[in-house]
């Protein structure tokens, strides 16, 4: 047995060999002496944010001050509580990685108890509407008994697991014996068969149950016998609703749809318990005052757009060096309590419900970018270390995927495009740079490409990823694999931070710049 499963000592090893690092390599003084802005964008992935945690940790580590953190969806609580603990432009990630190993689903109102308490609600409308009926066959001289009471209810019991659990395998029985009597071709799924014909024996077991055991008392027998156009009537009403099926069936499918969706909601879990949490995690004024510039990313539910929302007040937001004053004009809204927009921002889409603010249905901001570097260099970044939580490929078993899991993995597909679109408008923006800079001679980052009142420059990305798919699902928080997840996302970051430290050395971000203006054709994508 593993005597450190979280991986606390390998990380406390880890950090002190990171900081003595970078003390040799004077890591202060070259922070001290680069004059770029660093950003920092944090992505979405749920419970594998645990990774984000442990490379914001190395950031503190390396003491390399952060201007700008980009967040959206986990990221954004991963950022807000990295900004909020500090009072300067390096963040404090100890209380952060501290909760991701004490964290539990039900803290943040992940709680299946609800659904449970749901079922036993249909249950019980379903015996008190059948008791009804029963009473009121009683009154129309129908009686009703049974022989072997524990036969019929355990079977009922059965039949109700196997209808519950193979309902969309019951008929599949019957397309591969029409098929083969067709003498049609086809690959049989044998697992699913054989689930399919378990399940229509235990129905068929059933039936047989409740016909042996019962026993009806009725004068409807006597009057059927006595009056033969009875009979003829009913068989009429069999036939009728035999040729109406599919206009029944139709009306009856609407009138389920109507009952199913009547205990749901916009998501599965309210927002009340993460609100409270975050409340407790997240303090509102100290991240508020932090300097450090924390953005956060929302998707409007109602038009598709996607919502800015930040810590600083607009007018300091818009001084900055190297902003785009026009887009915090037009895109920001500076929030002193920025709680509701984060809770917004990481309500994961079927999992969380969405939050209203300010009359606006907002939700994951994953859902428009995944990856929020459009907001890092509109306010100024010159390098961007860009926090990813899937690895370079991804391979998804779909054997036992539910309907959520597909709705968590489309939501990831969705994502990572995302993500690509980005980063392919910072690439073609970046050759644009280089192809300029090689003419003059001079260093990519001196130079700006201006179109209209447009300005482009050069940014030096950082990818800090998982070079293997991370253990926990989107909402496994708190799983054993946890621990493991801090360590990795230190270990990446400090690998990138290293990097970047060879960079900032030789850096001309501080030289003067070279302005060049463009023709509209080569106008690099918004």
């Amino acid at each position: 047995m593993p005597t450190d499963p979280e991986g606390r000592a390998e990380l406390d090893a880890a950090r002190a060999a990171f900081r003595a690092e970078m003390t040799a390599a004077g890591a202060a003084a070259v922070w001290e002496r680069f004059a770029g802005r660093v950003g920092l964008v944090l992505s979405g992935g749920g419970a594998r944010g645990a990774y984000e945690a442990g490379a914001l940790l190395a950031f503190q580590d390396a003491a390399l001050p952060t201007h700008i953190v980009a967040a959206t969806s986990v990221g954004s609580i991963n950022g807000a509580t990295f900004a909020a603990n500090s009072s300067s432009c390096v963040g404090d990630a100890e209380q952060l990685v501290e909760g991701w190993r004490t964290i539990t689903p039900r803290a943040l109102g992940i709680e299946w108890t609800r659904y449970g308490w749901m079922v036993a609600g249909l249950i019980a409308v379903s015996a008190g509407i059948g008791n009804a009926v029963l009473l009121l066959a009683r009154a129309l001289g129908i009686e009703v008994q049974l022989h072997s009471p524990a036969v019929a209810w355990v079977s009922l019991a059965l039949a109700g697991a196997a209808v519950m659990l193979f309902y969309p395998q019951l008929p599949y029985w019957y397309f591969v014996v029409s098929r083969r009597i067709r003498r049609q071709a086809w690959p049989v799924d044998r697992p699913r068969l054989r689930n399919s014909i378990v399940a229509n024996l235990v129905l068929l077991g059933f039936l047989v149950a409740i016909v042996m055991s019962l026993h009806l008392h009725t004068t409807l027998r006597t009057l059927l016998v006595r009056s033969p156009p009875v009979v003829g009537a009913l068989l009429a009403g069999l036939l009728l609703l035999r040729r109406w099926q599919l206009f029944i069936q139709a009306r009856l499918s609407r009138l389920w749809e109507r009952l199913v969706r009547a205990p749901l909601g916009t998501g599965l879990f309210n927002n009340f318990d993460r609100m409270r949490f975050l409340r407790r995690s997240i303090p509102a004024a100290p991240l508020a005052a932090s300097p450090i510039r924390f953005v956060v990313t929302t998707t409007d539910l109602e038009d598709g757009s996607p919502t800015y929302f930040t810590n600083a007040p607009l007018d300091r937001l818009a001084a900055d060096p190297g902003v785009d004053a026009a887009f915090v004009t037009r895109e920001v809204v500076h929030q002193p309590d920025l709680l509701p927009a984060i809770v917004a921002s990481s309500a994961l889409p079927i999992a969380f419900e969405p939050m209203e603010l300010d009359g606006r249905l907002l939700s994951d901001g994953a859902i428009v970018g995944s990856q929020p570097i459009r907001p890092a260099i509109r306010l100024g970044a010159n390098v961007l270390f860009i926090v990813l939580l899937n690895p370079p490929r991804v391979s998804t078993r779909t054997d036992d995927f539910t309907f959520l899991d597909v709705g968590f993995r489309a939501l990831d597909i969705l994502m990572h495009q995302n993500l690509r679109t980005d980063l392919q408008t910072t690439q073609e923006v970046n050759g644009l740079c280089e192809r300029a800079a090689q003419e003059l001679g001079v260093p990519p980052e001196t130079i700006i490409l201006e179109l209209g009142h447009r300005r482009f420059r050069y940014i030096r990305p950082f990818t800090i990823r998982p070079a293997q798919a991370l253990g926990p699902g989107m909402l496994d928080f708190g799983a054993p694999g946890t621990g493991g997840a801090i360590l990795q996302g230190y270990r990446d970051a400090a690998a990138q931070i290293g990097v970047f430290l060879a960079y900032a050395r030789e850096s001309r971000v501080n030289t003067a710049r070279h302005v060049l203006r463009m023709a509209r054709s080569s106008d690099p994508p918004d």
